[in-house]
């Protein structure tokens, strides 16, 4: 996160890069859907055995999982047993050539690969779970007596899907559609159709708004400042004072492509001054229009900004003359007024010529740390970590309005879906608004989590990383044994939006408590959004549910013995990490933006297609007694910078230190 220095641009950055509106309804048929199911429904007559060549290849890429895991088993001391389990001359026999390929081999292959045996979750072992179930498909198309009889079950499923959504809405119906897919795929079936469905679920399941008026005011400053004048113009010492007063804000500039904001400085000084040459003692009032606009684009992968913009335009008139000399003072004074006139354009072509490039340098000079402070923030604050970890969006796009930043993503690998339909519209007097579609945090979970063991060593390790306490519900009691849990491979823990409502499930393929292993069990709860005086809130619907997977509770089949002592074991726990009520605390906001915050939530909402969106405003203005003395003061002709007096040259540009890249103040003089 940033650091309590960063700046209102940093910070924007952050929110970019770096986890609704009231429930809408939607259409409760999709045609597209519907077009779908029925192209599903007809390309049953299309199945083609895969080709030796597609056998070949598949293969190969299971050679190509082998060798880490073949290396990875060489230096392990368990190598030779897993070996063993996996048996590893089958493994190997497999992938010499597609032409030894063996459907029942490669099944069984998959079976072993597939259990919940702990270190299973491991990449290396995963990768060849991957390979060999693409070489399995393929090779039960090709030669296997039921792979017609499959790939028309798959069809019947995706179309029956598809129909599902689109007459109730409900993005949940489409939980099964990527394996589907998945297995169509690899099989070499139904390209075409396989296409149209990705395509049709491929819509950006993130999108990220930050409202100008949130960030300017980190930037925005009135500009109220006096300075000396020592200057040289045509040849004459200029001396005085001036007074320059204006702003520097931030403005939002619409891009459709990128992310554009300017730095923009509009002022006017008013200079009071005297030049004298020889006898003649000239005092004049000068009127200059300062202007400096930087352009800094962000366009999701890189930080640029542009030269300096400056102008300044100056206009000056004699308001008084004194006479040294003794003798001939009107002769003096005519042909001085006379010199006064004819070089006024040039002194104040001069005059503005200075003021251009002192604006330009200066302005440069001051926001130059704002850009690498952006830079660095992105790539080692936000992108870095994110890519590290593996949930860097697919796809980020990013751009401007005229009032704010809007950041699009989407977060789905090649075999995964994104959302099916446009996000939510925003409240009013939302200063961010976040959107999420279900599809982006399942799809992440499932990679995080899909297969993996968990332990409480595990969640401790996390929670210290992320500088968190340990779950209460997680934490093991005095008469509690170790735990573990297997996740299951397809959607670990998903989360379900419906109207008004969100459901969180975890499925569990394998339960250790003590020396007991139990198998698996699907646990959730669902919570309904509820508005209060005081905010948004999460109240739970009823008990935590926890039944093996697809169990119908109420129905004719009861749990066993071994899966009642489950629940009560799990119960226990999820009891507490699954809370009756869970109130929505104000979101905190760090480094300049903390003047801010908390911002409370405005709005949260969720509906039936899977859309979640919350929004929050600012706060409500709480009355603070103006300050003695600022940054940017004058005393003494000396700023008061950041509580501390700093030296100030005439006619500098003064900004906050490098560190805090924030234009807040800009005091410049010109002569005339």
């Amino acid at each position: 996160m940033p650091s309590a220095k960063t700046s209102g641009l940093v910070v924007i950055a952050a929110l970019v890069l770096a986890a609704a509106s009231h429930a809408q309804s939607i259409e409760q048929t999709d045609p597209t859907f519907e077009r779908l199911a029925r192209d599903a429904a007809f390309a049953g007559g299309g199945f083609r055995p895969p080709s030796d060549a597609a056998l070949d290849s598949a293969a190969a890429n299971l050679r190509s999982a082998l060798g880490p895991l073949d290396r990875l088993l060489a230096r392990s001391k368990s190598g030779a047993d897993w070996r063993r389990y996996l048996d590893w001359p089958a493994l190997t026999e497999q992938a010499s050539g597609g032409v030894a390929a063996d459907p029942k081999v490669l099944r069984r292959l998959q079976k072993l690969l597939d259990a919940t045996e702990t270190g299973l979750d491991m990449p290396q072992f995963v990768a060849v779970r991957r390979a060999v179930t693409r070489y399995a498909e393929a090779a039960d198309a090709a030669r296997g007596s039921g792979g017609f009889t499959r790939f028309s079950r798959r069809l019947d499923d995706l179309a029956s899907a598809l129909l599902s959504a689109s007459a109730t809405g409900r993005a949940e119906a489409l939980a099964e559609v990527p394996t589907i897919l998945e297995r169509l795929s690899e099989s070499g079936q139904a390209g075409g159709l396989v296409a149209g469905v990705r395509g049709a679920l491929a819509r950006p399941n993130i999108e990220l708004e930050i409202h100008e008026r949130l960030v300017a005011p980190m930037v925005n400053r009135p500009i109220d400042q006096v300075a000396p004048v020592d200057d040289v113009v045509l040849g004459t010492r200029i001396r005085g004072s001036g007074r320059t007063t204006g702003a520097v804000r931030l403005d939002f500039v619409p891009a459709p492509d990128r992310a554009v904001f300017d730095l923009v400085f509009d002022a006017t000084n008013i200079s009071t001054t005297r030049g004298t040459q020889g006898p003649v003692t000239v005092h004049s009032r000068g009127v200059t229009q300062l202007g400096a606009r930087r352009r800094i684009t962000l366009d999701g992968e890189n930080v640029s900004a542009s030269p300096v913009q400056a102008t300044a335009s100056t206009d000056s008139q004699t308001t008084g003359m004194a006479i040294s000399a003794r003798f001939g003072r009107r002769i003096i004074q005519r042909i001085a007024n006379r010199k006064v006139a004819e070089s006024r354009p040039q002194a104040e072509a001069v005059a503005e010529s200075k003021a251009r490039a002192r604006v330009s340098e200066q302005f440069a000079e001051q926001t130059e740390p704002a850009v690498q402070q952006i830079r660095q923030q992105l790539r080692d604050r936000l992108r870095g970590p994110l890519q590290a970890r593996g949930v860097y969006p697919e796809m980020v796009h990013l751009h401007t309005t005229d009032e704010a930043l809007r950041v699009v993503a989407r977060k789905a690998l090649p075999r995964q879906l994104a959302a099916h339909t446009s996000a939510p519209a925003a409240q009013a007097g939302n200063v961010i608004t976040a959107r999420v579609h279900e599809s982006a945090v399942n799809n992440i979970l499932e990679e995080k989590l899909g297969g993996r063991v968990f332990t409480r060593a595990d969640v401790e390790r996390i929670a210290r990383e992320n500088d968190a306490k340990m779950p209460d519900s997680l934490e093991n009691e005095a008469d509690d044994k170790a735990w573990a849990i297997t996740f299951a491979k397809h959607r670990p823990v998903a989360v379900t939006a419906d109207d008004g409502r969100v459901k969180l499930t975890v499925r569990g393929d394998k339960f250790v408590a003590g020396d007991r292993s139990f198998d698996a069990m699907d646990i959730w709860a669902t919570y309904r959004i509820e508005s209060t005086p005081w905010g948004q809130r999460l109240v739970r619907d009823g008990d935590v549910q926890i039944y093996p997977p697809g169990f119908k509770p109420g129905g004719a089949e009861k749990l066993t013995n071994k899966e009642t002592a489950l629940r009560r074991i799990l119960q226990k726990r999820f009891d507490k990490l699954f809370k009756s009520e869970i109130e929505i605390p104000d979101l905190p906001l760090q480094g300049e933006l903390a003047a801010s915050g908390p911002l409370p939530m405005n709005q949260l909402a969720s509906r039936r297609d899977g859309w979640v969106v919350a929004g929050w405003r600012r706060a409500d203005p709480v009355s603070r007694s103006a300050p003695t003395m600022v940054p940017g003061t004058i005393i003494e002709d000396r700023v008061i910078h950041e509580g501390l007096p700093v030296e100030s040259s005439p006619g500098e540009i003064v900004f906050p230190a490098a560190a805090a890249p924030t234009p807040r103040v800009f005091a410049t003089s010109s002569g005339g």
